[in-house]
């Protein structure tokens, strides 16, 4: 009678633990971690969206979550906080499908340790109404947001708005609500069974910073920043090549030609589409910072790539060479606007983008009227300026229109980061929404992230004869550039900043769902291109005393300059200190 018992009780448990499979509930002791409210954040077949889904707390520290389908094939987890954002507030990747009715526990800490501690036998999961909103708790927006919700089981949806809490006698939920400001959504629901569940989802407005003249100027997006459009003097360029190598050709001095004082362009790192859809792509082309530098000869050019997106859910960061632009027959793209005068659309006879006959994938309309193409592989193939004809397009077999440089090297790669960089800024998640990079909020220092050798530092020198300007024509007019970036065949990021690099960041690339559609779509380009030379408008060129004391230029910073290029400087002549821009 006895046995009989414990085999009902046998019987009983294991089908409790069939049922709870079968709704696939997994549990989280949040005992360590102490989050107000936690979340789950899980990739592969099914996944969530970044920053992961809302889980429901049970009693005491313990938190549930049930997948709407089978989650054998997750490849990983994390559990987080379900609002707050950081490695404090997120535990280590759990690498393998969650089990249904187990349950898991964060050891406290940045990232820390998930362990499975087997299944949950503690109080099960009510049976509450869900409330979803969509889009969901956290998310950002410029200017006005709809909220939609729906609930199961179908009960009403009381809610408030301005932070109070809901009851019974707060409004039911009837149609989509419409917030133009930063607004905490509180719901209450009551199943038939008397089982409460109240919910809170927050939506926050951004403070967006204008584009003024073509520009994005942000405390991280700089372009021509105090003023320094590039230096008048000659950079000691040395490439040399290495023909069984993937890098092919060295900029040998290229980390000790530039300082901050050449720089002409500052921008962040993760504002490429990889960061938001398709992390696991190698190499990583993410430009970062423009220099240049001119004489009577030459243009000379640095661009810092940053090694800052990598596959966070998977390989991790690259322990070898994989990440560097020089790993595969990449493009190089340089967008310059030599003459105020003319400008093309970069396009072929046929419509088509240079180098990609078959589609149109970038169109400049923002003053370009050159454009230079090279692989990342330095020297390989025929590297060639293309400038428009007679029709406004390119033709290869032009040499007006195709115009090659030469045999001799004339750029080269270095591996390293520049002495002059002490901060690499970007925002600290990936998968974030690319309008936050027109706010100067959710950046971070990425400088730590890697070792300063992971990056990489492309050097040109440009023949001012090929570009078809002289020195003078730089001092006087000035000239711009602007850096593509680009992965397959279309752009992915760029510096100076343009959106159109990211208005398909979410959209599945044709050929692979789990990678951006920017690599194949259209990209109009409308933003400017970073100066270098010319006269900055509004310059001050007269300065006043009172007496015939000579005059003194220094830096911002404070050092004496004897003979000061364009920029900014605090000129100091007898008694009388000024600010100017020459």
């Amino acid at each position: 009678m006895k046995s009989k018992f414990i085999s009902f009780l046998l019987l009983m448990y294991v089908s409790a633990l069939a049922a709870m499979a079968q709704t696939y509930t997994i549990y989280y002791d949040n005992s360590l971690t102490q989050w107000e409210t936690v979340g789950i954040h899980y990739w592969s077949d099914p996944g969530s969206t970044w920053p992961g889904e809302e889980m429901q707390h049970v009693s005491g520290n313990i938190w549930s979550f049930t997948f709407t389908s089978n989650p054998s094939s997750i490849d990983g987890f994390i559990f987080k906080h379900a609002s707050l954002f950081g490695d404090t507030y997120q535990t280590a990747d759990y690498k393998s499908a969650p089990i249904p009715g187990h349950l898991y526990k964060g050891a406290g800490g940045a990232k820390g340790k998930v362990t499975d501690e087997g299944v949950y036998t503690g109080q099960p999961a009510e049976e509450k109404a869900i409330v979803t909103a969509s889009p969901k708790s956290g998310t950002r927006f410029s200017d006005e947001l709809t909220v939609t919700l729906t609930v199961n089981p179908v009960v009403n949806i009381y809610y408030t708005t301005d932070g109070s809490t809901p009851s019974t006698a707060s409004p039911v939920y009837s149609s989509p609500l419409k917030f133009s400001n930063s607004t905490e959504l509180r719901t209450f629901t009551v199943t038939a069974e008397g089982v409460e569940n109240e919910q809170k989802f927050t939506y926050t407005k951004r403070s967006v910073i204008p584009v003024e003249n073509g520009t994005l100027t942000t405390d991280f997006y700089r372009v021509n920043p105090d003023g320094k459009n590039g230096s008048n003097r000659t950079v000691n360029t040395k490439f040399t090549r290495y023909t069984n190598t993937n890098y092919q050709c060295r900029a040998d001095n290229a980390l000790a030609n530039w300082t901050d004082n050449d720089l002409i362009c500052q921008g962040v790192a993760r504002d490429i589409a990889s960061a938001f859809k398709g992390k696991h792509e190698y190499p990583v082309i993410d430009s970062y910072a423009i220099y240049a530098a001119y004489d009577a000869e030459n243009l000379y050019l640095g661009v810092q790539y940053v090694y800052a997106v990598w596959d966070a859910a998977g390989d991790g960061k690259s322990d070898n060479d994989r990440h560097r632009p020089w790993m595969m027959d990449g493009r190089l793209m340089l967008a310059f606007d030599l003459d105020p005068n003319k400008e093309f659309e970069g396009l072929l006879s046929n419509g088509n983008t240079i180098w990609d006959a078959d589609g149109q994938y970038n169109v400049m309309r923002n003053g370009t009227d050159c454009i230079w193409l090279g692989n990342t592989k330095p020297m390989v193939g025929t590297p060639a300026l293309f400038f428009p004809g007679t029709d406004g397009t390119v033709d290869y077999t032009n040499p007006a229109t195709c115009v090659t440089l030469g045999s001799e090297p004339f750029y080269g790669v270095a591996d390293g980061l520049l002495p002059c960089i002490d901060h690499i800024w970007g925002q600290a998640d990936f998968g974030y929404d690319p309008e936050e990079l027109r706010t100067n909020e959710g950046f971070v220092d990425l400088i730590d992230e890697v070792a300063r050798d992971k990056h990489a530092f492309y050097e040109w020198k440009f023949p001012l004869a090929k570009l078809g300007i002289t020195e003078q024509h730089i001092k006087n007019n000035g000239i711009g550039v602007m850096v593509i970036d680009t992965y397959g065949q279309g752009a992915i990021g760029c510096t100076p900043y343009d959106p159109t690099v990211f208005d398909n960041a979410f959209v599945s690339y044709s050929k692979d769902s789990s990678t951006s559609a920017e690599k194949e779509d259209t990209d109009i380009f409308t933003f400017k291109h970073a100066r270098i030379g010319g006269i900055i408008s509004g310059a001050v060129t007269d300065i006043t005393s009172a007496n015939d004391a000579p005059t003194e230029y220094f830096t911002i910073d404070g050092q004496r300059i004897s003979h000061p290029s364009h920029g900014i400087y605090i000129v100091r002549k007898g008694n009388t200190v000024s600010k100017v821009i020459l």
